[in-house]
């Protein structure tokens, strides 16, 4: 059901979400490495994989998209 929606998408809406997930990433990014120079420990990256496999399959999902796009 979930996957349907995605396909449902357009090129732009998916370009969106991959722009706002690449800032949270980031985001996170930025944040776990404050934390290694504030704590000396770096905090569990759980969310940042989240946010990665989230931008792999909207990247993977745009990818497919344009293939099926290109007629012969």
């Amino acid at each position: 059901m979930v996957a349907q929606q995605l396909v449902n998408l357009s090129d732009s809406d998916l370009k969106l979400m991959e722009e706002i997930l690449c800032k949270e990433f980031k985001k996170e990014n930025d944040q776990n490495r404050m934390s290694i120079t504030k704590n000396g420990y770096s905090k569990p990256m759980e969310k940042s994989r989240r946010i990665l496999a989230c931008m792999n399959a909207i990247r993977s999902q745009r990818e497919l998209k344009d293939k099926l796009s290109v007629k012969w």
